[in-house]
């Protein structure tokens, strides 16, 4: 027996028994096995944390069990109901009525069945791919966090062995009588608060770690690698909206599962509809007297659908499924089209303000640092420009690596709404 994904039922057991292991693996404690070395942690390329998160997260493994289950329920959906056995003996035992009886649904109703089980398994496939894709931009997301937390303390590290610099400058300048306390004193203040910069985001990467690792289905404190690069991100210009769109529509899971939704529900509404058809039951057995050879017996009976009310009601009820199902593709069109015009907006003003930061300010910020604490250490500057031009410019450095997290966000929404990597 073949069924609608061309497997055979013992293949599909075998497929249903890898999901489960999948599925146990996470709550039994079993994790992918230890890298050899710190070279094979995982972490420094979001590609290797995609393979991870498809092969170990939990719900992904759940959404494959619950495709797997839908599957296999296509089979029985078509298939006719046991046969029911009567025996019947009168009261002096003289006489015994043995028969088998079989219910027959008409009008096409097994066909029916099945085919809703089918746009049920279908549903379900496309659930499965959807939790893959949101699953797969979290890790976008959360390897961009992880990737920009650890950029940012380098940013902060180097920052603290500037101001160690300066406050070394201010400390002889001091000595020399070229400088004042104050000045001394401020230096030390803002070595102190770049510390506490330092903290913090230590604590952002920590988080993003722990985000990753849940993801992946490993410990939340498992160690992983240093984020080497972020993906490389086209230019918004180059993603079309109405092309995103087209694409979306043939690939996006949300779709092909709101059709198959609709498919369903229309299956349930012609089902009930041929509910007022009646069904037949036949019957062969065998009549059995004393001193009588056995007299086969033939019987047919019909199920009279005599219960209008209830008939009225379930047809009411799966029209109004199909109605919903069908009212729902169109809340996922608009959704889908909301989002990733959101997301092309989001893109277009990252790449801009990145831009600006990268070709002018930050170079702008640089040259202003060094031109004031050159002037100061030649006794023609104050200590205030000089703290200044180094606050403004650790904050342009961060401020580009947070553009970066967030063109990486924006791009990671765009590929989950067209369906898939560009």
């Amino acid at each position: 027996m073949i069924d609608l994904f061309g497997i055979s039922p013992k293949q599909l057991m075998g497929k249903i028994t890898l999901a489960c292991w999948l599925a146990a693996t996470p709550a039994m404690g079993i994790e992918p096995p230890s890298p050899a070395s710190a070279e094979s942690l995982p972490g420094g390329d979001v590609d290797g944390l995609l393979v991870l998160v498809k092969n170990y997260n939990p719900n992904l493994a759940a959404a494959a069990l619950d495709a797997a289950e839908a599957a296999a329920k296509i089979y029985p959906a078509g298939a006719l109901d046991d046969p029911t056995a009567n025996l019947f003996r009168d009261e002096g035992f003289r006489q015994t009525m043995f028969s088998v009886s079989q219910e027959f649904p008409l009008w096409g109703k097994r066909g029916l069945r099945r085919g809703v089980a089918e746009a049920n398994a279908r549903g379900a496939r496309d659930r499965q791919s959807s939790v893959q894709r949101e699953l797969e931009e979290q890790v976008k997301v959360a390897f961009a966090q992880y990737y920009v937390a650890d950029k940012a303390l380098t940013v902060t590290h180097d920052v603290h062995i500037l101001l160690d610099s300066l406050s070394e400058t201010v400390r002889a300048r001091y000595a020399q009588g070229l400088a004042t306390q104050s000045d001394a004193i401020r230096a030390d203040l803002e070595r102190t608060r770049i510390n506490s910069e330092f903290f913090m985001l230590d604590r952002d990467r920590e988080t993003a770690k722990v985000k990753i690792n849940a993801l992946i289905g490993r410990q939340v404190e498992a160690p992983l690698a240093s984020p080497a690069s972020l993906r490389s991100v086209p230019d918004a210009n180059s993603l079309v909206f109405a092309s995103l769109m087209m694409r979306a529509r043939d690939q996006n899971p949300m779709f092909a599962m709101a059709q198959a939704d609709i498919a369903a529900a229309e299956g349930d509404l012609k089902l009930t509809q041929k509910s007022w058809y009646p069904d037949i039951t036949v019957s062969v057995g065998a009549d059995d007297l004393p001193g009588m050879a056995p007299r086969p017996t033939v019987g047919v009976g019909v199920k009279l659908p005599l219960q209008w009310g209830v008939l009225r009601a379930n047809e009411q009820a799966a029209s109004a499924k199909a109605s919903a199902a069908r009212s729902r593709l169109s809340g996922t069109t608009l959704q889908v089209e909301s989002e990733l015009k959101t997301a092309l907006a989001t893109l277009t003003e990252t790449q801009q303000n990145k831009a600006l930061l990268d070709n002018a300010l930050r170079q702008q910020a640089e040259a202003a640092y060094q031109s004031t604490l050159a002037a100061y250490q030649n006794s023609r500057g104050d200590l205030t420009a000089v703290i200044e031009a180094a606050h403004q410019r650790i904050e342009i450095n961060l401020q580009l690596l947070q553009a970066q997290s967030e063109e990486q966000t924006a791009f990671a929404a765009i590929e989950r709404l067209a369906g898939g990597n560009l």
